[in-house]
C-alpha cells in the first residue's frame, strides 16, 4: 500500500509540474524502447531487425534464446539509442556456460538482461485520430482522445533465460525464458472522461515465459522461430484522483503475443543474409492489436574485422481496435549499419527510421544505435 501512495505522489508531482507551465511548451512525444523500434542491437538493427536465425552475442536473448546455447565463452553486451532522450540505455545483457546438464548429455548456456519495451512522454493535447493519440490510449486504458496533459509511461523487462544443445547434435538449440514485467504509468490532465484535471498512476506487473528453438538444415542455412509473451495477463493497479474524488481499481489484462521466424543462408565466409516475419497479435490492455513485419538482412565481413551490413523491413498490416488502421510514412523502410570486432571486443552501430517517432512526424525520423561487446 505505501508503494502505491507512493506511485500516487509522484503523480501528484508531476500535475504540479505541469500546471506550473510544462504545458505552455507546446504539444511533445517521444517514444523510445523495443517495442517501438521492432529491435535492439547494432548489429540486428542494421540487418533491419533480423537475429532470431543468426545472433551471436547477448542480444540473443531477446531474439531468440536457442541461441545462447552454443555461446562458449561469458559475454556482455550494452546498447544504447544515440539520441536517446529517456532511457540510458535500451539494452544490457549478459551469458555464460552453464555445463550442469552435461552429464545428461546436454550443453547449456544461461543469460540475463533487462531493456525498456516502451518509455514514452508527451506533454499537451492531441486529437482522437492521432497516431500518438492511439498509441497513448494504450499505455493509459480509459483515457479518451482528447487528452490534454503530461504523460510519462515506461514498460521495463528483467528477462532470464537458459540455452539448451545436445552434445551428440550441434545442429538443434532449444531455449526457455522467463520475463519480469513492469509497466508504470503517471498522468496528469485532462479528458473528456474526468471531472476537471485529473491524477492517475498506473502500475502493471506480469510474469511471462517464452520460448525458442533454431535448427541448421546445413552448415550454411539455419531455421529458427521465438515466440514470447504467452498468455500473459497483467495485474494493474490503478489510482485516479479529480473532481469527484479518488477511485482504485485493480483488474487483469492481456498482453499481445510476439512470434517470429527466420531463415539465414552463409552465402559464403564472408556474406551472410536473413529473411524472416515477425508478428505481434492480441489483446494490449482493453485493445486488441495487430502489428506484422517482414524484414530482410544483409552482412558482409572483411578480414580486418570490419563489417557493412543493410537490410529492409516492411510492416504489411498496422492495425489495433482503438482506430490505428494506417501505414508507415514509408512502404519500406532501410536500415544501415557497420560494425567491427576482434577476439575479444565489437562495436556495431545501425542507422534507421524510427517508426513510432515516423508516426510522429509524419517523416522517416532517423535513429542512430550503438553497441559495445566484450568476450572474456
Amino acid at each position: 500500500m505505501m508503494k502505491a501512495i507512493g506511485r500516487a505522489a509522484r503523480a501528484a508531482s508531476l500535475c504540479v509540474i505541469v500546471a506550473g507551465g510544462a504545458l505552455a511548451q507546446g504539444r511533445t512525444f517521444v517514444a523510445e524502447g523495443t517495442d517501438v523500434a521492432q529491435g535492439v542491437g547494432g548489429r540486428y538493427l542494421a540487418m533491419a531487425s533480423t537475429g532470431a536465425a543468426f545472433a551471436d552475442d547477448p542480444h540473443a536473448l531477446f531474439y531468440n534464446p536457442a541461441l545462447i546455447a552454443g555461446f562458449d565463452r561469458p559475454m556482455v553486451t550494452v546498447t544504447r539509442q544515440g539520441n536517446a532522450k529517456l532511457r540510458p540505455y535500451t539494452f544490457v545483457g549478459v551469458t555464460t556456460p552453464f555445463p550442469i546438464l552435461e552429464p545428461l548429455g546436454w550443453a547449456s548456456t544461461i543469460g540475463f538482461a533487462s531493456y525498456p519495451r516502451v518509455h514514452t512522454h508527451s506533454t499537451g493535447a492531441f486529437r482522437a485520430n492521432d497516431p500518438q493519440s492511439i498509441f497513448l490510449r494504450m499505455l493509459l486504458p480509459g483515457v479518451s482522445g482528447t487528452y490534454d496533459g503530461e504523460i510519462d509511461s515506461k514498460t521495463l523487462v528483467w528477462r532470464w533465460a537458459m540455452g539448451f544443445q545436445p552434445l551428440n547434435d550441434a545442429r538443434l538449440k532449444v531455449g526457455l525464458m522467463v520475463d519480469r514485467i513492469d509497466c508504470k504509468t503517471n498522468s496528469c490532465g485532462v479528458h473528456a472522461g474526468s471531472v476537471g484535471r485529473e491524477v492517475k498512476s498506473v502500475h502493471a506487473t506480469a510474469f511471462s515465459v517464452g520460448a525458442g528453438i533454431s535448427y541448421d538444415l546445413s552448415d550454411r542455412i539455419r531455421l529458427a522461430a521465438a515466440v514470447n509473451d504467452i498468455d500473459t495477463q497483467l495485474s494493474v493497479v490503478t489510482y485516479t484522483r479529480d473532481g469527484a474524488g479518488v477511485k482504485w481499481y485493480r483488474w487483469q489484462v492481456a498482453l499481445p503475443r510476439t512470434v517470429q521466424a527466420e531463415v539465414s543462408w552463409r552465402a559464403s565466409d564472408r556474406l551472410l543474409l536473413a529473411a524472416g516475419f515477425k508478428s505481434m497479435h492480441g489483446s494490449y490492455g482493453s485493445y486488441d492489436l495487430t502489428i506484422n513485419t517482414v524484414n530482410f538482412g544483409a552482412e558482409y565481413r572483411f578480414d580486418n574485422g570490419l563489417a557493412v551490413r543493410a537490410g529492409a523491413w516492411r510492416p504489411t498490416k498496422i492495425a489495433s481496435s482503438n482506430g490505428l488502421n494506417a501505414n508507415l510514412p514509408f512502404p519500406v523502410a532501410p536500415t544501415f549499419g557497420a560494425g567491427w570486432k576482434n577476439d575479444r571486443f565489437a562495436a556495431d552501430v545501425a542507422i534507421y527510421a524510427h517508426p513510432i517517432m515516423s508516426f510522429h512526424y509524419g517523416r522517416p525520423a532517423p535513429t542512430v544505435d550503438l553497441t559495445l561487446s566484450y568476450r572474456f
